[in-house]
């Protein structure tokens, strides 16, 4: 739990209240790699603050195959077990563990009564929503770019973070590049980054 205030004290100092309410409702759980948080099918009423490991929204086709990345939950992010924390609608994506991971969890309630009731609450939620609206963009600005050696910098100059935590498969995967796509314009990016 010190990682979570650790990082939100980055930003503001933690009221001694709200540090205690959340100290008081949220607990630390592991899961080990592969396993679902949550389905369309079954939500699961939590907000979720990823401490260490990688979680992703996964989207899949009709005929059951992997569609895609929705979002990555990387350290220092947030995902919810439902649409979004104040609703008890399923979202449209299975919630998966892609390394062992250990997150903060605090029942939807419990998340919206502490933002309602301390400020300093709804204030870090707004700015962890924020770095999820920088992540998705450049998600999205890196997807609907065609050429892919634009797209594989993108990768690696507007989403370090992303880099970061993942492997080079997810990092393809996420990318929407073939195994020989990447690779091949890693090398060009390589050679013209060592000019």
């Amino acid at each position: 739990m010190h990682r979570l205030f650790d990082f939100w004290e980055r930003y503001m100092r933690i009221p001694d209240d709200a540090r205690l309410f959340l100290e008081n409702h949220g607990q630390i759980k592991q899961y080990r790699k592969s396993t679902i948080f949550s389905s369309p099918d079954e939500p699961k009423y939590y907000w979720c603050f990823t401490l260490e490991g990688l979680v992703a929204g996964l989207h899949y086709a009709k005929d059951g195959k992997k569609s895609s990345f929705r979002w990555l939950s990387i350290p220092n992010s947030y995902f919810t077990g439902t649409e979004h924390v104040f609703t008890r609608r399923a979202g449209s994506v299975y919630t998966t563990f892609l390394k062992d991971s250990t997150v903060f969890q605090l029942r939807a309630d419990a998340a919206s009564t502490a933002q309602r009731r301390y400020t300093a609450v709804s204030e870090f939620f707004h700015i962890l929503k924020q770095h999820q609206l920088t992540r998705l963009r450049n998600h999205v600005l890196l997807l609907q770019t065609t050429d892919y050696y634009e797209r594989y910098r993108i990768l690696i100059e507007e989403m370090p973070d992303i880099v970061q935590h993942c492997d080079i498969g997810i990092q393809q995967e996420y990318a929407h590049l073939s195994r020989g796509t990447f690779y091949r314009v890693k090398k060009r990016y390589l050679n013209q980054r060592n000019m």
